[in-house]
């Protein structure tokens, strides 16, 4: 006979499967039910449809491994039973896991890596009990599907699924199966071209500025064509703009004519640690700065030397301020503003990318790309950006 205790337990599993189901809530898929190496497969995959066309999606971050390069496992992802690490360990998923999310919790902070207390419901799983994962780890999506259009001349597209991939033809024959050749919600690329195949599926060709050569189509649908209008300048009349960048309290702030009239939370540059145990500081550098350049998209990759390489593709929004290279730019690929954990870039939301790139000075228009001004852009104000 079971307990009193067990009892209660299915009890109140029995009662959140129901609620669940009168709210329309399917459970999130276990990790292992998606045939992860079935690119064909996931490139028709439908989050909407898999959960019933929940509130948000969250992915999970490109960090967050289940296996070691050397084959060992890692620790992946937890998912918990609340919104606390001492709630109790559900399961865990990997880097790319696609969850819905049903609501934004307040819960305690994760470990020492994260800053935010905030955590997001999952819904139930099938034996009806609960799951949360924590925030910082998981990136708020959606999954918009776009009528795709022939394209005659190119033009800027921003990722619109979760998660899609790139091919090296326009056909499902043909998958690279490297992280940066994916595509992520928030990502912006240049569009090149059209083509459809056989089965009637339309595709993009996109351009890598660091590959131009190398051919990269991704289904058409995962794409929405940025307009010319969302390039256009946020308060061109105000003159006065500053930027002030706070490594201490993790924000950016932008002020007109001294009065703050965006502020959000960061992740700046930090120190990590090299294969042997060498520190190696990435922290953004202090000081006065004034922006330099913009790009909409571009892929950054280095630390080679200190053996710490990355490699992301398509970042988006890059607002240059230091001749190393450090800018304002979208993150796709983490949540976790608040604490330092960038190569010493400034580290913000897709969102908070855009509006600073339009915000602040020399405005640019749609075709210009460069991470130094040109002398077109000399008789503008250069947005003065600092540091403490």
């Amino acid at each position: 006979m079971s307990s009193r205790r067990n009892f209660l337990k299915l009890a109140g599993a029995s009662a959140g499967a129901l609620a669940a189901a009168k709210l329309g809530i399917k459970p999130a898929v276990a990790q292992g039910d998606i045939p992860w190496g079935d690119f064909v497969r996931l490139s028709q995959l439908s989050w909407n449809d898999l959960y019933g066309n929940p509130p948000a999606l969250g992915r999970v971050g490109q960090g967050v491994v289940c296996v070691n390069f050397d084959g060992s496992p890692a620790a992946g992802l937890k998912v918990f039973r609340g919104p606390s690490t001492s709630s109790g360990i559900v399961r865990k998923v990997c880097a790319h896991y696609v969850a819905p999310i049903y609501a934004a919790v307040r819960g305690e902070p994760y470990d020492a890596r994260s800053w935010s207390d905030v955590w997001y419901y999952i819904g139930p799983n099938e034996d009806g009990q609960d799951e949360y994962l924590h925030s910082a780890f998981v990136i708020p999506t959606r999954e918009v599907l776009n009528q795709p259009e022939e394209v005659t001349d190119w033009f800027w597209g921003e990722v619109t699924v979760p998660i899609a991939y790139q091919f090296k033809s326009p056909s499902f024959n043909a998958w690279y199966d490297f992280d940066y050749y994916k595509v992520f919600y928030g990502q912006v690329h240049q569009i090149l071209e059209s083509a459809t195949d056989d089965a009637g599926n339309v595709w993009y060709r996109i351009y890598d500025d660091i590959e131009p050569d190398r051919p990269a189509w991704v289904l058409a649908q995962t794409f929405r064509r940025i307009t010319p209008a969302e390039f256009e300048p946020i308060n061109p009349q105000v003159q006065d703009k500053v930027i002030e960048i706070d490594l201490g309290r993790q924000t950016i702030t932008c002020l007109e004519e001294g009065y703050p009239v965006f502020r959000t939370r960061i992740a700046s540059g930090t120190v990590y640690n090299a294969p042997d145990g060498t520190p190696i500081d990435f922290s953004t550098p202090y000081g006065d700065y004034v922006i330099q350049g913009k790009r909409p998209s571009r892929r950054m990759r280095g630390g080679e030397e200190f053996n710490l390489a990355y490699d992301v593709n398509a970042v988006p929004w890059v607002t240059y301020f230091s001749f190393t290279g450090a800018a304002i730019h979208g993150a796709y690929w983490h949540n976790n503003y608040g604490v330092p954990r960038s190569h010493g870039c400034i580290n913000v939301t897709p969102d908070a990318g855009k509006w600073i790139y339009r915000w602040s000075q020399p405005y640019v228009s749609y075709e210009y790309v460069s991470r130094l001004t040109n002398e077109e852009l000399t008789d503008q104000p250069h947005t003065p950006i600092t540091v403490i």
